[in-house]
């Protein structure tokens, strides 16, 4: 697959975890199959794992396991100075 891009290079298949929301709160798909760029960094999700991250989202598939993370919103950081 190319990079629509217009990269010289092809996209490669990569396993990647992304962080999705599910009723405003934050879940993370790890193993899911993206083509990424290895010159530009664009990402490109296949048809297959677009459907089980909608069967994810959808609630049709049960949690492996729990994440908790810290939360750091722009607008409420001050300036590092």
């Amino acid at each position: 697959m190319q990079c629509p891009n217009g990269c010289p290079s092809s996209m490669e298949e990569r396993k990647v975890k992304k962080i999705f929301h599910r009723n405003h709160e934050p879940i993370v798909i790890s193993d899911l199959v993206m083509y990424v760029c290895s010159d530009c960094g664009q990402e490109s999700m296949p048809l297959a794992s677009a459907r089980i991250v909608e069967n994810i989202l959808n609630g049709k598939a049960k949690p492996s396991g729990r994440f908790t993370a810290e939360l750091y919103e722009i607008s409420s950081v001050d300036d590092c100075k």
